[in-house]
């Protein structure tokens, strides 16, 4: 196993911690980085809201269908990422809709249903424990996917993932004494 995929291994496990702890806005926050990560991977410096709606697309919602658009993600990520709240600029201008999120034990549908009878008309709802499940089948699919196999893409996880031993820090660390 590389460093990259044990770097991904933590950071699901992490999630998983959080889940279980209700944890809701480090959930949200992890899942946020990690798409913004992996998107980076993918497609290097295209700009975090392309790279990482392209992700969304490409990966994330192929297995497992959602009404959730890579748009109203992007904007659910900075919501979370920028002020902890549910509403980014996007979806204050109604170019995205405002993402709630069902937890635990409670029921979507149940949750739509109290939206739909309410004055709200920009949520969509998508339960955490779905969200994840998107995220790691699509991570699965990013990894057994051609893309990965690019060299601009292995070079940016080469990059970041690289493996690095004692030995080559104390020479490193050398040339600064």
């Amino acid at each position: 196993m590389n460093n990259f995929e044990e770097n991904y291994i933590q950071i699901f496990y992490g999630i998983e911690l959080c889940l279980e702890n209700k944890l809701q806005f480090p959930t949200l926050s992890l899942i946020y980085s990690t798409i913004d990560s992996l998107a980076w991977i993918a497609y290097g410096d295209i700009g975090v809201g392309s790279g990482f709606k392209k992700w969304v697309d490409e990966y994330m919602f192929k297995e497992k269908k959602s009404n959730i658009t890579p748009i109203d993600l992007y904007s659910a990520r900075c919501a979370i990422i920028h002020t902890l709240t549910p509403n980014s600029r996007d979806s204050n201008k109604k170019q995205a809709s405002v993402i709630a999120y069902a937890w635990g034990n409670e029921d979507v549908n149940i949750l739509e249903k109290s939206i739909e009878n309410s004055k709200y008309d920009n949520l969509k709802v998508i339960h955490i424990n779905d969200l994840f499940e998107n995220l790691k089948l699509g991570t699965l699919g990013f990894i057994n996917s051609d893309h990965i196999k690019q060299k601009d893409c292995l070079n940016r996880m080469e990059e970041h993932y690289m493996e690095i031993s004692k030995n080559d820090l104390e020479n490193y660390n050398k040339n600064f004494e």
